[in-house]
């Protein structure tokens, strides 16, 4: 999956606001029922998250294939974790005037981390297939979807140009017996076309190309000889 800026803003926005806000809860519940400072801490690790992912989208653009490793995932997640930490406790975010413990700070953020982590790598990718195709977008434009849909043209049928066939289903191809050969041949809309039989014993004709299928001879050199 190759991410988009809004994919990954989606994604983060929508695991955030439901397992971290379950697993924010459990935390505050553990610490006495204080809800505004787990609350507001996986509030700000959102509002950073946003713009982390702006700095990601930069980043990932200059690699072949756009994306994180694993063990990059890995890092990022540790850098945002100590980066929130830090600014906690500089008691300048709004609403956290004292930083918690760490060894709280350190399971609530540790237990959302790896919970959204492992989601991603796994459930989403199973049940959600089409997230996976739309650079990890839930929701996508009906402008974005008209776009896409005016690209796709119709194939044209393939054309009988000399009395052959642009491409040959290889079954007939491939086929010794030339009643067969003609029964597919019917099947597959091919004109009926002078089978040449190699001295292996291989039925072929000019569309399967002047080498036999079987043994590799050459059709001209055979003819010639």
């Amino acid at each position: 999956m190759t991410p988009t800026l809004l994919g990954r803003w989606q994604i983060r926005i929508f695991l955030l606001a439901t397992v971290g806000l379950l697993i924010s809860f459990l935390v505050a519940l553990s610490i006495g029922g204080n809800y505004q400072v787990p609350l507001l801490a996986l509030l700000y690790v959102l509002l950073f998250g946003l713009a982390w992912d702006v700095l990601y989208q930069v980043i990932t653009s200059y690699r072949w294939d756009r994306d994180w490793p694993t063990c990059y995932q890995v890092a990022a997640g540790v850098i945002e974790g100590a980066l929130v930490w830090a600014l906690i406790l500089t008691n300048k975010l709004p609403g956290i005037p004292e930083p918690p413990r760490f060894i709280v700070f350190l399971i609530q953020y540790g237990a959302i981390w790896l919970s959204i982590f492992l989601l991603t790598q796994g459930p989403l990718r199973i049940f959600w297939m089409n997230w996976r195709y739309q650079g990890g977008q839930w929701f996508v434009s009906r402008r974005v979807q008209t776009a896409e849909n005016s690209y796709q043209q119709p194939v044209p049928a393939p054309q009988f140009v000399g009395g052959y066939t642009p491409v040959t289903p290889p079954q007939v191809l491939l086929t010794s017996n030339p009643e067969r050969r003609q029964i597919l041949g019917d099947r597959a809309g091919l004109q009926p076309l002078q089978p040449y039989t190699c001295a292996c014993g291989f039925a072929f004709d000019r569309a399967a190309g002047n080498f036999c299928p079987r043994c590799g001879r050459l059709r001209m050199q055979q003819e010639v000889s």
